[in-house]
């Protein structure tokens, strides 16, 4: 019966304390809902893209060919393990009319991978059918349109659209890759009966892996399995490369045969025909001797007829002359031909795995840096709600005192006693940690997938509970508030009962510091002593709210500061660091192809000065370290270079490209543990080696890359430097200009694309828009976070002092005053936490930053004024709302009720 009676006690504790149990019950939800949620957001997002690709087929692996794959190619494909193979046609083309590049595939009813989703209409039935990207819908295409393709490859020129499609193989929503026509760009996607397609050849291999059907598409296990994959696929056809070379030439050759056979015969033709036309001349040449022997009527008569036979002669060796002419035009075409074919170097097959898919690998980047922030800052609110609740429970329990005491003067055991305040702590955080895990699991993913999805068609959040993170809140909450009580229970349970009766003695009064400095001293009000006196008297409680204050503020500063710093990459890679606006990849780096493009480029009124540049991709292995491909950057005239890259150390001092060394970007630096003064070894395409030296780590954001002058590339490579690559400094152009003059110059056959700064500075700022939504919940979490431990804090302030507080409006004291008295403390509180906040705040943004990186990515750490105005506005708003409500609570106070317990 009193074991019933005392746990009515206890639920009439909560009713009476509503204000306490629902600030500790929020305190919990909010820390569990931004650990939880966020700690989710990015499993989510990530099983969510695992399960598109996987419905959708996407491809594990593609091979392309540059010389076209044939059955041979494909015999060898079903042969890799554990592959499954699939064929593909496609091209790009050009529709001058409408300035649009679109990208053409092939389309099979059967394929069991890379399976078009219909959005709209119906899929093909016949061969002048196609299906089109959904992107085209929004661009006034409809059903039933004739669309027009007029293209040498294809058989129809005109195709009626049955359906709007969306492909896994463009996720981003927003791009669609690069094309070698039109201005470079691909505007849509199309897909036509593969019947349409007039050559025999395929264009791509798709390769699904039976042995990753099970393995999270971002998950390091898949990562490494494709790799193994990988090089079986490049094991089987690692002969086909040379076998390829002699079937293009062989095929070549056998065209060139017919026009090697009209010149073998025009040849022989010719020299008959001369020889026939020799023959004739001499005939001529005697007729004209006998013609004299004849009478004189006959020989006017006979020389007429020699005159028109002569003029015959040399009309028959002006036509044999031409012939000859057009023949050696034939032969010199032919002779071109052939030793055309005779250069033919040998096809690269390229082998692309799915994060060379648009959209694809952005999408897990995305996740990686939520998940990386995820890391730090919910884990930095989770313990400073942790350390409020821990401080709310300890607080409750030792205003008991005199409860616990009367109870254990009655005789209820220890075990009993402690049952009420289990239940309190169990009910809060249970209810807060329930509620925050639901929130938290079902909003927070949400709303992040939602905000980011804008750039992706993978269809809806696939939610689900994680649960790592929703134990690890679970029990931390449960022992911040479970286990606070039990250590302050148990310590006043080792007393007696006559001492719990009585309440705790004041702590004594001491001179505090300030005291000692007496002309500041004596100017100060009485009321302002008296504060000064009670924050040292009281340290803990000071220190306590300082924390939660400045960790509040702190939080507030961290997440505006993310934004800065995300947002400001591009601020600092292009200008500061990359000079240029463009760059011009030539088609082949002969002399008359660069000559081409230069022409071009120097006819344009903005381009203002161009840098020759031989570029290529290398890998830099160093043992107990995953290998990493980087950027080889080597200018034609290094005195040139300074104006197109600007090399800055770590120390922000300008550097120049060493003579002898390389310069390398400082990731991949940081990555392989790398010095000045350092030699390392990279392999190229072909796996040479170079054995080079680290003169300079130079700063960079996006990207890695290493700079060498062209003699130290000579003195490495064994081979002069040849110019791909152009770099191109011009004015600010508007992107239909930028276009234009992709279209230039893919017109002249010497460039493959031409690649705008612009572009990858509106890629880059897109993506890191998306993280903004993650920011703005932080931001907000925290400031909620920040009033409720304010108001927490406020509460156990009053709850703590009622008597004192009592006191002295007896004495005399006026509302505003009694308000003041507490409100000046948290005035103080409140300012030194926003200062120590900013601290906090400088400090948790390097460490997510720094969490964040990726390999080829580096976050500045910017934090603007705007952070810290906003983080100290918020929390003197919360502040004063906090004054106004502890205005109205202190002028309700019961002084009689406070002051008539027993000293």
């Amino acid at each position: 019966m009193k074991t019933k009676t005392y746990l009515k006690a206890g639920f009439r504790e909560i009713r009476q304390s509503k204000g306490r149990f629902i600030a500790i019950i929020l305190i919990v939800m909010l820390g569990t809902l931004l650990f939880v949620g966020v700690k989710t957001a990015g499993p989510v997002m990530q099983k969510t893209m695992d399960h598109y690709v996987g419905t959708a087929g996407l491809s594990d692996l593609q091979i392309v060919s540059t010389g076209g794959l044939t059955q041979k190619d494909i015999a060898q494909a079903e042969k890799i393990p554990d592959a499954k193979v699939e064929t593909g046609k496609q091209i790009y083309y050009s529709n001058t009319g409408k300035n649009e590049v679109i990208q053409i595939f092939s389309y099979n009813k059967n394929s069991r991978q890379n399976k078009l989703e219909l959005i709209d209409g119906k899929r093909p039935e016949k061969p002048n059918q196609l299906l089109l990207d959904e992107k085209a819908e929004n661009a006034g295409y409809k059903i039933g349109d004739v669309y027009q393709i007029d293209s040498d490859e294809l058989k129809e020129k005109e195709y009626t659209i049955t359906g709007f499609v969306r492909s896994p193989l463009f996720i981003n929503n927003l791009e669609r890759g690069y094309a070698n026509v039109g201005n470079g760009s691909v505007d849509y996607f199309v897909y036509l009966p593969e019947s349409n397609f007039k050559s025999d050849i395929y264009s791509v291999l798709y390769l699904d892996f039976t042995n990753v059907k099970n393995l999270n598409t971002y998950s390091k296990a898949y990562k490494d399995k494709m790799e193994q994959n990988q090089e079986k696929a490049e094991k089987y056809l690692q002969d086909r490369p040379e076998e390829r070379l002699e079937e293009l030439k062989k095929s070549a050759n056998e065209e060139l045969e017919p026009a090697q056979q009209k010149i073998t015969e025009g040849k022989a033709q010719i020299a008959q025909g001369r020889t026939q036309l020799e023959d004739a001349k001499k005939q001529v040449a005697q007729q004209s001797a006998a013609i004299q022997q004849l009478p004189e009527e006959q020989r006017t008569i006979a020389v007429q007829t020699l005159s028109q036979q002569e003029a015959q002669l040399a009309d028959q060796e002006r036509q044999l002359v031409e012939k000859e002419r057009e023949l050696a035009s034939a032969e010199e075409e032919w002779n071109e031909n052939a030793e055309k074919i005779e250069n033919l170097t040998k096809p690269s097959y390229l082998y692309n795995e799915r994060s060379e898919n648009v959209g694809f690998q952005e999408f897990g980047d995305l996740a990686e840096r939520i998940a990386a922030i995820a890391n730090v800052f919910p884990v930095f609110f989770f313990f400073i709600a942790a350390l409020i609740t821990f401080t709310t429970m300890t607080r409750m329990v030792e205003e008991n005192r005199r409860e616990i005491g009367t109870l254990k003067a009655l005789g209820y055991t220890k075990v009993e006693i402690a049952k009420k305040y289990a239940i309190y702590a169990s009910l809060a955080s249970g209810i807060g940690i329930v509620l925050g895990t639901i929130l938290g699991t079902n909003l927070l993913p949400r709303i992040i997938f939602e905000l980011s999805n804008e750039r992706y068609d993978i269809g809806s959040a696939l939610v689900f509970y994680d649960w790592p993170p929703i134990l690890q809140a679970a029990a931390a909450f449960f022992i911040a508030a479970f286990g606070a009580a039990m250590i302050v229970l148990f310590k006043d349970l080792r007393e007696r009962p006559a001492a719990l009766l009585q309440p705790k003695a004041p702590k004594p009064g001491k001179r505090i510091f300030l005291e000692y400095i007496t002309p500041l001293w004596s100017r100060l009000s009485f009321n302002q002593k008296i504060s000064y006196r009670n924050l040292f008297r009281y340290k803990s409680r000071m220190l306590m709210a300082i924390i939660g204050i400045a960790g509040c503020a702190g939080l507030m500063v961290a997440g505006v500061g993310l934004r800065d710093s995300l947002s400001s990459v591009s601020a600092k890679q292009f200008g500061p660091i990359i000079d240029y606006q463009a760059i011009v990849t030539l088609d082949s780096s002969t002399e008359e192809s660069r000559q081409k493009a230069v022409d071009m480029l120097q006819q344009q009124e903005k381009v203002n000065e161009i840098l020759a540049i031989h570029t290529q991709t290398v890998e830099l292995r160093k043992k107990g370290h995953a290998s990493q491909s980087l950027t080889v950057i080597v200018p034609s005239k290094t005195a040139d270079f300074d104006r197109f890259i600007h090399l800055t150390n770590l120390e922000e001092n300008p550097r120049s490209l060493p003579k002898a060394g390389i310069a390398i970007t400082q990731k991949a630096a940081e990555l392989f543990d790398l010095s000045t003064g350092d030699h390392i070894s990279l392999y190229d395409e072909n796996q040479k080696e170079w054995k080079v030296e680290v003169k300079e780590i130079v700063k960079n954001y996006l990207g890695s890359f290493i700079y060498l002058s062209p003699e130290y590339y000579a003195s490495v490579t064994d081979q002069s430097m040849t110019d791909n690559a152009f770099l191109v400094r011009t004015d600010k152009m508007t992107t239909k200009e930028e276009e234009m003059l992709s279209e230039k110059l893919l017109t002249t056959d010497a460039v493959t694309n031409t690649s705008f700064m612009s572009k990858q500075i509106e890629t880059q700022e897109e993506s890191m828009a998306n993280l903004d939504s993650v920011v703005l919940i932080f931001v907000v979490l925290s400031g909620l976070l920040a009033f409720i431990v304010l108001y927490n804090l406020t509460n156990i302030n009053i709850s703590e002092r009622v008597r004192e507080l009592s006191t002295i409006k007896v004495l005399g004291f006026f509302d505003k005053e009694v308000t003041m008295y507490i409100v000046r403390e948290n005035i103080i509180f409140t300012l030194l936490g926003i200062i120590g906040g900013f601290g906090v705040g400088y400090v948790l943004t390097d460490f997510i930053l720094q969490q964040a990186s990726m390999e080829n990515v580096i976050f500045p750490l910017v934090i603007t004024w705007w952070a810290y105005v906003l983080s100290a506005g918020l929390t003197i708003v919360f502040t004063v709302i906090v004054m106004i409500v502890t205005h109205f609570k202190l002028k309700h106070i019961d002084m009689i009720d406070a002051l008539k317990s027993n000293e």
